[in-house]
Formats: structure tokens, sequence, C-alpha cells
């Protein structure tokens, strides 16, 4: 298929996707205050369900949260593979973002934790000395990230993740990088790590986050960038689920981050 015709599948896609996101009365009643097996229920019965299949009542917070990044990462490739080649490894980085608070907890020097050892996507730097761990990014889909172990004072795992991202952004029409790099400074304040001025209260940070990508969502339709705007967005939603989720099933209810 050619680019421009994969460009129109793509966007009808994920114009089908923005169209299909969950209510503000999904969140309402999602965020309303229940046990997690009913919040389980409600989230089976729409948009989200694949985060919730098979997802015991009694699910250890771990298996929770492993399942959660998994779900996070297929959303992320389904929405990556609309597109040309070409253009993929910018959508596929995002599937990176659920691990980088506990990457920047490794480029730290703190110790493993025991979930590291079974998650495949850092297992082995998570079992290495911390001494140790700068020498294993040598190569492989976690190099990017060597500054931020190698104590480089100029870098962080979230400034490295951001700078990786914005090398892999393909090359698009004069109109598409500024839209880029006003969606990149959206994300950044979502991004776990990122340096920044005391932020405001969960629903203020996402609410804006997702005014900006909206309208730029909008604004660059048929374009990546629209397709990587929406990967935002779903990212926001990915938050609130984890939000309401973790909540219930660590203190017995859920509660509006």
């Amino acid at each position: 298929m050619r680019d421009t015709a994969r460009l129109g599948y793509a966007q009808a896609r994920v114009q089908a996707r923005f169209g299909a996101r969950p209510t503000d009365s999904f969140w309402r009643e999602l965020e309303a205050g229940r046990a997690l097996p009913h919040l389980v229920e409600i989230v089976r019965a729409s948009p989200l369900a694949t985060a919730v299949e098979s997802l015991p009542a009694g699910v250890d917070p771990h298996a929770l949260e492993a399942q959660l990044r998994r779900r996070w990462v297929s959303v992320v490739e389904e929405t990556a593979s609309w597109y040309p080649a070409r253009v993929r490894p910018s959508f596929e980085w995002l599937g990176w973002l659920p691990w980088l608070a506990s990457l920047t907890w490794l480029a730290q020097g703190m110790p493993s934790v025991a979930w590291m050892a079974q998650d495949a996507r850092i297992a082995e730097l998570a079992g290495t000395e911390p001494i140790e761990r700068a020498s294993r990014l040598l190569d492989g889909p976690l190099a990017p990230f060597r500054p931020a172990f190698e104590a480089d004072p100029q870098s962080s795992v979230a400034r490295a993740w951001h700078a990786h991202w914005k090398r892999s952004w393909p090359a698009l029409g004069t109109d598409s990088r500024p839209g880029l790099d006003r969606l990149d400074a959206a994300l950044s304040r979502i991004t776990p790590g990122e340096d920044a001025d005391p932020r405001p209260g969960f629903d203020a940070l996402t609410d804006a986050v997702e005014t900006v990508a909206t309208r730029l969502f909008r604004r660059h339709a048929g374009t990546p960038v629209a397709g990587l705007a929406l990967l935002v967005l779903l990212r926001l939603d990915h938050m609130r689920l984890r939000a309401a989720l973790a909540t219930a099933r660590l203190f017995g209810e859920a509660r509006a981050a």
C-alpha cells in the first residue's frame, strides 16, 4: 500500500478510535467510589474492556500494573501498524512510557524490586548491580536511556526519552514540526521524572493536556501528527483508568485522583 493510501487508512482508523473514547459519564461512574469487582464490570462494558480482560477480583497490585502496561503496549503497536513503516518508530517509542518511573528508580542507583525480575522489558537491567547498569545499555531498546544511567547532570530518564522521541520523528511538512513540538511539550507535563514546577491537580493537568492534544489531532488530520496526538489522548485514558483501578485495589474503593 502506498504511503498516501496508508495515511488515508490510518486517519480513518484514528478518527474512529478518537470517537470511541470513553465519555465523561463513564469516567464519573468509574471514579464515583466502588469496589474493584464493580469497576471491572464497568470497564468491561466500555471501549477499555481489553484492559481488564481475564482480570481476577483479587489481583495482586503488581499483576494489575503489569496487565495495564501490556495493554498500553498493545494499543501503541496497533496504532503504529496503521501507518507507513517509515513513521512507526515515533509511535512505538511511546510504548515505553509506563516504564519511565521504574527506569528513573534504577538510574538513581536504587535496588531492584521483586516485580522487575518478572518484567521482560527491564528484567536484565534490574538484575544488574547499580554500578554496572550503564554498561548494559550499549545497544538494544534501552540504549537511548544510557545518558541517564551515566550520572550525566544534563540528562534524566525523562529527558532521554523525549530526546530520542524527537530523533524518531518522521520528516513531515513544515507545518507539522511545530505541532509535534507542542505535542511534546504537552506530553512532558505527564511524563514521569520530568523536572517541573509544582503541577496542578490530576484533573486539571489531564484536562490541559487533553485540550492541546485534541486541537492538534484535529488540526493535523491526515498526517502522522494526528495519530501521535491520539496516542497522547489514549495515554490520558490509560492514566485515569490506572488511577481508578489501583486505588480500588489498594484501598477498597476508587476515588477521583
